[in-house]
């Protein structure tokens, strides 16, 4: 049996550009369960309909901007499927 593997990058400007590029209109926020010293959040492109619970923000926001803010304590994920659709 595979093992599979979740790989995520921290979100950051070439992401953000890269998506605004490729015509993302809004970025969902999904807590992701992790072991460590820190929250972390995984971002979904052009997601729009919020299920019970769930943050969407447009891309242009300035609450997406803001998780560009590097914190030691909280960690804004993207997980490399959804920036291989974008290549």
């Amino acid at each position: 049996m595979h093992e599979i593997k979740y790989r995520y990058v921290e979100f950051d400007e070439t992401i953000l550009k890269d998506w605004i590029d490729n015509g993302v209109k809004y970025v969902k926020m999904l807590e992701v369960e992790v072991s460590g010293p820190y929250e972390a959040y995984e971002l979904v492109p052009n997601s729009e309909m919020p299920e019970t619970g769930e943050i969407i923000h447009s891309i242009h926001s300035e609450e997406v901007a803001d998780l560009l803010i590097k914190m030691a304590s909280i960690k804004f994920l993207v997980h490399e499927v959804y920036l291989e659709e974008f290549d």
